[in-house]
């Protein structure tokens, strides 16, 4: 009976399936999944880093949109899906550490749900007005708001960047603005060209047309660094006003429990692209730049820490769906 039971483990044992080990991933596509719909800025970059991570990996990396949310659907089925390397997700800061924030019903934790890889990309914001401002510079869009406190409107979506660099550009200041909520869409910037609004905080790729144009006048940018598109243009710092840094980033996270081979695997090609000149070429295109130096380590960090700060900052400004 023992030899019969020993022969029956054995045959389970062979036709087992055997550990996924680094040199055998991928075996298959990849796939990589965004949280908007194509077309957008985080389509744009999913795209151009699945592109390069398929010629890293040398297997194809299919982009999988699952919009809606604000990426929080996206982030919820990349959380529950099997932790292979076999999905893969662009993971952004609104729904990776601002989730909670707006949304207490949040079906994922953003901390613990996730193996973090790598951020790999980001884009900065400008601060803009429209012509009619009577302004030209940080210092002179300052004093107007001093003077004038609530009168001057900025355009945005809520829990975006648009709304979130410029809530902190007021409260870094002392200033005060009346914030328009859109929906979404072009529509806050066709509202300030039009000048129905009269400032607004957009990153670069969705302005830079319409700042060339003569539409729209940029006075700084809402970043810790200069652009290589405006090279003469401060930042908010450098012209004499307060800003906290919250450019829009873009990372690549696995579901939690990857095997540190393949996370390690994947880390090493992100860094590899982040390395690559024809990166910043394709990033460019978009007004994004790379972010080099992250490591999976760092990455995890500085998710607990904005988590803890985009908490703090909706319960500051009293946002509806805070906590």
């Amino acid at each position: 009976m023992k030899l019969i039971s020993a022969a029956l483990v054995a045959i389970g044992l062979a036709f087992a399936p055997l550990p996924l080990h680094a040199e055998d991933y991928p075996s298959k596509p990849v796939k990589l999944v965004v949280g908007y719909p194509p077309g957008g800025p985080t389509d744009i970059i999913g795209r151009i880093i699945g592109q390069n991570l398929a010629k890293e990996l040398g297997k194809p990396v299919i982009i999988e949109n699952q919009g809606g949310g604000g990426g929080v659907v996206a982030a919820a089925a990349v959380a529950k899906a099997k932790p292979d390397g076999y999905t893969l997700h662009v993971s952004v800061e609104a729904s990776q550490t601002r989730g909670l924030a707006l949304n207490p019903t949040l079906a994922y934790d953003q901390a613990k749900d996730f193996t973090f890889i790598r951020k790999v990309a980001k884009q900065r914001s400008l601060v803009v007005v429209h012509p009619s401002v009577p302004v030209s510079d940080i210092k002179g869009l300052l004093a107007l708001l001093k003077s004038k406190p609530g009168e001057l409107n900025f355009s945005g979506t809520f829990g975006t960047s648009s709304h979130i660099v410029g809530s902190l550009f007021e409260m870094d200041n002392d200033v005060k603005m009346t914030f328009i909520n859109y929906p979404g869409g072009a529509q806050p910037i066709v509202d300030l060209i039009a000048g129905t609004v009269q400032v607004g905080f957009f990153t670069e790729g969705t302005v830079a047309q319409h700042i060339n144009a003569g539409k729209l006048k940029a006075l700084a940018i809402a970043a810790d660094e200069r652009t290589a598109t405006y090279p003469n243009l401060p930042t908010v710092v450098e012209a004499g006003g307060k800003m906290t840094d919250a450019s829009p980033w873009f990372g690549i996270v696995a579901p939690k429990g990857l095997a540190p081979e393949i996370k390690t695997k994947v880390g090493d090609a992100l860094d590899r692209i982040v390395a690559n000149p024809e990166f910043l070429t394709q990033l460019e295109t978009i007004g994004a730049v790379p972010i080099k130096g992250s490591t999976a380590e760092s990455f995890e960090t500085q998710v607990a820490s904005e988590i803890a700060f985009w908490n703090k900052w909706a319960k500051d400004i009293k946002a509806p769906l805070a906590r």
